[in-house]
């Protein structure tokens, strides 16, 4: 298989499975570790990730589906979403289109955020457009029974992506907080979270 990115954690690579294309997310061992320790961690969130990505599709966010877990090796065998990247689809769309993704952003997040989990590296990169449809993926930061402050940080992480990756269209933000305000009845709450966290960076 072909290896297509190498991040600190994991390794990605594509081929096939079964006759199916897929994606292969390999934790990588660290040698500062203790051997028993590092095993431990890269198999715990390994299972951790695979729980993610299948509650949140079925809390109706589109994720890849799980074809394989490998618990010894912390290798996840995953569908390959083909498309677009949200990063990508977002600066080359007219001012409506703009909107419309924005809107589908808020409400995805909305859906993760009343199922409890925070992706916990909410960027547009990783939200691909496939099919006509966004899909969400790498939850290898994400929790489970999330707290309002990790819901925050989500929202914090992907207003700051959008101030470094989209600062022509961050005024188009408000459309992501308009929409997940729409789908979620806590919203307000996870907002203010996220300007204390704004606030927390600007004082220190």
């Amino acid at each position: 298989m072909e290896v297509v990115r190498r991040g600190a954690e994991a390794e990605i690579r594509q081929g096939t499975w079964m006759c199916r294309d897929v994606v292969v997310k390999s934790r990588v061992p660290k040698g500062y570790r203790h051997p028993d320790l590092d095993r431990s961690l890269r198999s715990h969130r390994t299972r951790n990730e695979a729980r993610l990505l299948h509650e949140a599709r079925e809390a109706g966010v589109p994720t890849p589906v799980i074809y394989d877990i490998d618990v010894l090796n912390a290798e996840l065998t995953m569908e390959d979403v083909k498309g677009t990247r949200v990063k990508d689809e977002l600066d080359a769309s007219s001012p409506e289109r703009v909107d419309e993704l924005c809107g589908e952003i808020g409400r995805l997040i909305a859906l993760l955020h009343r199922a409890g989990i925070a992706h916990g590296d909410l960027t547009t990169s990783n939200m691909i457009m496939s099919e006509g449809r966004m899909w969400f993926i790498d939850f290898s930061l994400g929790t489970r029974n999330a707290s309002p402050e990790e819901m925050g940080v989500d929202l914090h992480l992907l207003k700051e992506a959008f101030q470094s990756a989209h600062s022509p269209l961050l005024g188009h933000f408000d459309a992501i907080l308009a929409s997940y305000r729409r789908h979620f009845d806590r919203a307000d709450g996870t907002i203010k979270k996220m300007k204390e966290i704004e606030g927390r960076g600007r004082y220190t």
